[in-house]
């Protein structure tokens, strides 16, 4: 009799301990783990958003803007998408050089770049703008290609991707970068003031 009841309580006891294991192991199948979403990130993904401004923001950019540049004209004014600033104006000085104005969400001028990229990415900082013949032939070309159109401004091209780019607006209004390989063929035309810098 003893041993039947001895026989029993082991039963019992290897049935409790096969028990608390199965919890165990459900357990460990059932722990939440750390989503992956809350990991993603947009990196590299904050070049492509830049918008041209318009209404009463555009008008307080283009004041501040003015205020700190008399004389200067407005080219393209956009939101800037790489996280240093709020808003970005390009602008042509009285001295006919360009320059790239930064301003915050308080329309505060926050940085003012030399040159019509305004450094973007830091490798357009050696772009120059094109002078003499250079400039006529490729003014010619993006016209011919672009009828009304108007050039803002024509500088060397140091990505790679091409030798020369035109800043243009549309006759309808809209701007566009038209890039030229060194016989002044043009190889791309590009939607948006920036035309696509960042990449």
């Amino acid at each position: 009799m003893n041993n039947v009841r001895k026989i029993a309580a082991g039963a019992t006891l290897i049935g409790a301990l096969m028990g608390g294991g199965a919890l165990a192991a459900n357990a460990a199948t059932t722990t939440p783990s750390p989503s992956a979403t809350s990991t993603a990130t947009t990196n590299g993904a904050d070049h492509g958003n830049e918008t041209e401004l318009t209404g009463d923001i555009a008008a307080k950019v283009k004041d501040a803007v003015l205020a700190a540049n008399a004389g200067a004209t407005i080219d393209r004014m956009e939101t800037e998408g790489d996280g240093s600033a709020a808003y970005e104006a390009h602008i042509t000085k009285a001295d006919g050089t360009h320059a790239t104005v930064k301003l915050d969400t308080n329309y505060t001028i926050t940085a003012t770049e030399a040159g019509g990229k305004g450094g973007h990415g830091g490798h357009h900082g050696t772009e120059t703008d094109l002078t003499g013949d250079t400039a006529t032939k490729v003014k010619d070309a993006v016209l011919a290609a672009n009828a009304g159109a108007t050039v803002e401004n024509m500088t060397t091209e140091d990505d790679g991707s091409a030798a020369y780019e035109a800043h243009i607006t549309k006759a309808d209004g809209t701007h566009a970068t038209v890039k030229l390989d060194a016989n002044y063929t043009i190889t791309a035309t590009e939607a948006g003031g920036q035309g696509g810098h960042g990449h």
